[in-house]
């Protein structure tokens, strides 16, 4: 049985979907046991989605009036 560090390597380096057969029925049958590696790779997976997004909107250009409303916050916050 693999241990959960070896799991949580395998899955945070994204190297699973390169390892033998073998290997990713042993990380499947791990997580089928263990609720923390489950919890763990929800948790990876929450986070690429996020990050996803987050190059989406960098990928955009800002609106015509994107300093004039960044400015009226600062106002109001100050």
């Amino acid at each position: 049985m693999m241990t959960c560090k070896d799991v949580s390597l395998l899955l945070s380096t994204g190297q699973l979907d390169d390892a033998p057969l073998s290997r990713r029925l042993a990380v499947r049958l791990h997580l089928a046991l263990c609720r923390h590696c489950t919890a763990f790779r929800r948790q990876l997976e929450r986070l690429a989605r996020a990050a996803r997004a987050a190059g989406r909107e960098f990928d955009r250009e800002p609106t015509s009036d994107f300093e004039s409303k960044v400015g009226k916050r600062l106002e109001s916050e100050g």
